[in-house]
């Protein structure tokens, strides 16, 4: 027990001591069907310290048996009235998702861009697209 909690004090102050303040924000993700696709998964918020930078990453999975390129994620910012704030969106690294890989994301949103900056922000959404490139036989 007492190790347990000596574990999640060092967590604490570490994560403390580097600046970056991780965000519980209440989030929803819009994926393509659960067969086939491009799926969001692995998503954290957060902000540094000092600086008024709203920051959104995660993982974009291609479930589908051919590639996909040009993959952007869509992030959707709303307040605690559920208004929308701001709309951001960012490619995928790397943009083109081979089949059964994974891709990462970030979105960076500035809050001199939203209304009452980044602490206005009390939940998002996010959306992934990208051009599925059929394979065609002769």
């Amino acid at each position: 027990m007492l190790t347990m909690v000596m574990v999640i004090a060092v967590l604490i102050f570490s994560i403390l001591a580097s600046g970056i303040v991780a965000l519980a924000q209440a989030q929803s993700v819009t994926n393509m069907p659960d067969s086939m696709g491009l799926r969001i998964w692995d998503v954290n918020s957060s902000t540094t310290d000092g600086r008024n930078i709203y920051t959104i990453m995660g993982k974009v999975f291609n479930n589908d048996t051919v590639p996909f390129n040009g993959v952007r994620v869509s992030a959707t910012l709303y307040d605690n009235n559920d208004q929308i704030l701001v709309e951001r969106s960012a490619y995928s690294s790397p943009s083109g998702v081979q089949p059964g890989m994974n891709a990462t994301f970030e979105i960076n949103v500035f809050g001199t861009v939203i209304e009452g900056g980044i602490n206005a922000i009390t939940n998002f959404t996010m959306q992934v697209a990208g051009d599925r490139q059929e394979l065609l036989f002769q």
